[in-house]
């Protein structure tokens, strides 16, 4: 056992997930530190009021994305691999008009609405910013992704502004002081924009051989699949982010706050499944579109081996630390425990399924992958409406859980009928062709 450890520790792919996930686990706990610190420096109401609002913009920022940070993952691999600088010019500034105005109007719409509730208008425009700010970085990280490599891309989106920003609200907190919503969304975005301006210069270092290229678009075929990704974009984030709001809504603030705060513990699979993305979309374009089918498939396998062992090992954490978890939240959340568990039972199954979503979406099957996000969708919003009232917050963790169960079955399904590949952790339980040939040279391992 210890042999095939080492064996699979020595791998160039596992190495590369492994950092990926090493990253992902890394921001990750810089959230989760960002966030429990905020709760101790905040009222339960206040910090309720923040995971309502972070809530809220984060989907509409995945709104005035209009789709294209995956479109960018979709087409800037594939025009890349076929040494198409025209093209790669012109995705890259079709995607940057269109999302911009797309995120004017969106902030635009939260504005109004916010207005309309009556918010102070400071929380409003430091919403509007943070938003603004996000929306820059969440498209930058797609391309600094596909052209510089994962720690910048993936890096600036979601780590290293996260220091500064737990730095400050730990200094905060040993001095005794306080900090309202609307001064914690102008540090976070100020934190953030620091991040895009690294990552705008070095997308810029990196993309030399397209500036005195002469654009080339094809504008309807953008479109076509910029319209169906945006969809499935809104749908994840609505899965992601609308619990806390409709409990903010169904409940009350400090409920909301609890569960935001297991929802971000249940995270550590998220981030998981979030890496498992990471690496699939950096990696896996560029060897279906040039047909590397062998090191495809080997590619899945290793990644369902490094599953398989984070999956187990945060499973048993979870359910042996969970109330010390919520703890560092304060006292009040403690009392939350099985909402926590629940919570990551579901985001287990998610990681546990690899990155079906990643797959169906970048080999050109992302019109059916919208149906089964919408009907997770739907099916959760149903069961918070039967659960919540009987069970509480468990209840709509219940709900996640299993619409979240449902949905990975469906698309790894889908992405085993339509690709014929199993991105699983099932795919361990077989001997994949690849394990019966000649080793081949090792393929260069993307930057990370």
């Amino acid at each position: 056992m210890i042999a095939s450890l080492l064996q699979m520790v020595q791998r160039d792919v596992t190495r590369g997930v492994a950092g990926t996930i090493l990253l992902k686990v890394g921001s990750g706990g810089l959230a989760f530190a960002m966030f429990s610190l905020a709760a101790r420096t905040m009222s339960p109401d206040a910090f309720g009021t923040f995971a309502m609002w972070l809530s809220i913009a984060q989907i509409a920022s995945v709104v005035g994305l209009v789709g294209q940070e995956l479109l960018l993952v979709r087409f800037l691999n594939e025009y890349r691999v076929d040494g198409d600088d025209g093209l790669t010019k012109g995705v890259l500034l079709f995607s940057l008009k269109t999302s911009v105005l797309a995120t004017l109007a969106a902030t635009a719409v939260v504005m109004m609405i916010g207005g309309l509730r009556g918010d102070s208008a400071l929380l409003l425009v430091s919403v509007a910013v943070f938003m603004g700010v996000n929306s820059g970085l969440m498209l930058g990280s797609q391309i600094a992704r596909a052209v510089v490599g994962i720690l910048m891309g993936e890096g600036n989106r979601e780590f290293f502004w996260r220091i500064f920003v737990v730095a400050g609200l730990l200094a905060l907190l040993l001095s005794g002081g306080i900090i309202t919503p609307t001064q914690l969304f102008a540090l976070v975005a100020a934190a953030m924009f620091g991040g895009l301006i690294v990552q705008i210069v070095a997308i810029l270092r990196n993309l030399p051989q397209i500036r005195g290229v002469p654009a080339t678009f094809e504008r309807k075929r953008w479109k076509a699949s910029g319209l169906r990704f945006w969809l499935s974009s809104i749908l994840e984030a609505a899965n992601q982010y609308f619990d806390v709001i409709l409990i903010y809504w169904m409940l009350d603030p400090v409920m909301a706050g609890i569960y935001f705060a297991a929802s971000r513990l249940a995270n550590v699979f998220a981030m998981l499944s979030a890496a498992l993305y990471t690496f699939a979309a950096r990696r896996l374009p560029s060897l279906h579109f040039s047909k590397q089918h062998d090191e495809f498939e080997q590619t899945l396998t290793l990644m369902g081996e490094v599953t398989a062992l984070c999956v187990v090992s945060g499973l048993l954490i979870i359910w042996v630390g969970a109330p010390h978890l919520l703890g560092l939240f304060g006292p009040h959340f403690v009392s939350q425990q099985w909402t926590l568990i629940v919570l990551a039972i579901g985001t287990a199954v998610q990681a546990a399924g690899g990155p079906a979503a990643a797959i169906i979406q970048l080999t050109g099957h992302e019109r059916a992958y919208v149906p089964v996000v919408a009907a997770n969708v739907v099916l959760r919003l149903i069961g918070f409406f039967v659960l919540i009232p009987w069970l509480g917050v468990l209840g709509a963790a219940i709900s996640a859980t299993v619409s979240l169960t449902l949905a990975t079955i469906a698309l790894n399904v889908m992405c085993r009928r339509w690709t014929g590949v199993d991105p699983s952790v099932l795919v361990l339980l077989r001997r994949p062709s690849w394990r019966t040939k000649p080793a081949a040279a090792p393929a260069t391992e993307p930057k990370v």
